[in-house]
């Protein structure tokens, strides 16, 4: 609602701007720019490394989710191929086993999410930290008075051109000013 609201002020403002003659733009105007600062974070050398490092942290839980639904596949195949060879209690007992591990395994996935996003939240904080020295840095050096962050679903931008996509160019200068070696681990600060 909030979306369809800023598009009809952003329409609205455009087409009452439509015959105005433009205004005219002070010399010492500086130029805008866009990036998308989550895709930064990732593009770095250190985020990379650093999402890779939790992918195979949470490797082994995702294995273990996996086999726990493998087993109550199991058991419901066993329950619908059983039909006519299983006792009313066995089926009820099956039943209720399923539905026992089907609840628990709900859990754990909703536990092992909320750990992976924690996961992902503090690595995004720390690279993101170091990310908004190199943005300002680069945007000073590079004569932006404005960059904004286009990675965002609440994005107020509307429209760009690529030129003014600074992303690929702080991915770079972040991984000049942070390099990373192959054996470190992905979780030094």
């Amino acid at each position: 609602m909030r979306f369809a609201g800023s598009i009809l002020v952003a329409c609205a403002l455009g087409a009452s701007l439509l015959g105005q003659a433009p205004a005219a733009v002070p010399a010492s105007a500086g130029k805008v720019g866009v990036i998308n600062i989550q895709q930064a974070i990732l593009a770095t050398a250190e985020g990379k490394q650093a999402e890779a490092a939790i992918n195979k942290r949470f490797a082994p839980k995702k294995q273990q989710l996996q086999e726990q639904n493998q087993q109550i596949q199991a058991l419901q195949q066993k329950l619908q191929n059983g039909g006519n060879t299983l006792s009313n209690d066995a089926k009820e007992q099956l039943a209720q086993q399923i539905q026992s591990q089907q609840k628990d395994l709900r859990r754990a996935i909703e536990d092992a999410q909320s750990d992976f996003q924690t996961a992902q939240s503090e690595m995004a904080n720390r690279i993101g930290t170091k990310m908004m020295k190199v943005v300002s840095s680069y945007a000073s050096s590079h004569g932006f008075s404005l960059i904004l962050d286009i990675g965002s679903q609440a994005s107020p931008v509307l429209f760009y051109t690529p030129t003014v996509d600074v992303t690929n160019a702080v991915v770079a200068l972040y991984n000049q000013q942070h390099p990373v070696s192959a054996a470190s681990s992905g979780t030094a600060q």
